[in-house]
C-alpha cells in the first residue's frame, strides 16, 4: 500500500477517523524511496509494536488521510497532524533528504516539541531503509537542493517558508 497506484475510492477505504491522540504514528516518507523497502521497515516496526502493546498500530499516511486532489487546504493542518500522533516514523531512504515535503514535515515536528513535556526523541522513531545510510545527507541538508515531485506543491511550501524561515508554524 506504500505505493501510489488504486483509485482514490479504493484508498479512502483503507482508512478510518481516529480520534486526537488515538495514532500510533505520522509516518513520514519520501515516495521517491523503494515502496517494497518502506513496507518491509514498517512491518518490522508494527511487529515491534505488537509486540509491545498487543495490537496493531494506528497509523497516519498521507496517501490514507488526506485528499490528494486538494492537498493545499491540508497542508495547514500538518501541525495538528503530527501532533494527533503520539510518534513521528521517519522511513528514511536515499530520496528522503532530497524531499522538501519531507523536511518540511520534520521541520513541524521539531517546532511542534516545544509543546511536549520530555525528550523529543522519545517520539521519534527514524528507521533506515535497505543499506542506505541517508543520515548524513539529512544532516546536511540545504532547503535549496530540496525540491517536491509538483511544482504547485513546491510553490506553496517554499512560499510559505519564506514568509519567516525562522517561525516555527
Amino acid at each position: 500500500f506504500l505505493t501510489s497506484k488504486g483509485s482514490e475510492e479504493e484508498v479512502q477505504r483503507l482508512s478510518e477517523n481516529c480520534a486526537f491522540g488515538e495514532i500510533d504514528y505520522f509516518i513520514s516518507h519520501s515516495w521517491s524511496d523503494d515502496p517494497h523497502q518502506k513496507f518491509e521497515a514498517l512491518s518490522r516496526v508494527a511487529q515491534r509494536f505488537r509486540e509491545e502493546h498487543g495490537r496493531m498500530p494506528y497509523v497516519w499516511l498521507d496517501k490514507l488521510c488526506i485528499d490528494q486532489s486538494n492537498i493545499s487546504d491540508d497542508l495547514r493542518c500538518l501541525p495538528v497532524f503530527e501532533m494527533a500522533c503520539a510518534k513521528l516514523l521517519v522511513l528514511c531512504g536515499p530520496t528522503y533528504p532530497t524531499r522538501l515535503w519531507c523536511a518540511w514535515e520534520l521541520y513541524v515536528f521539531i517546532c511542534s516539541q516545544e509543546l511536549f513535556v520530555g525528550d523529543m526523541t522519545e517520539r521519534l522513531d527514524l528507521v533506515t531503509l535497505g543499506d542506505q545510510t541517508p543520515l548524513l545527507e539529512l544532516q546536511q541538508f540545504k532547503m535549496k537542493n530540496a525540491q517536491c515531485t509538483l511544482p504547485r506543491d513546491e510553490s506553496k511550501l517554499r512560499s510559505i517558508i519564506a514568509q519567516d524561515p525562522t517561525r516555527c508554524v
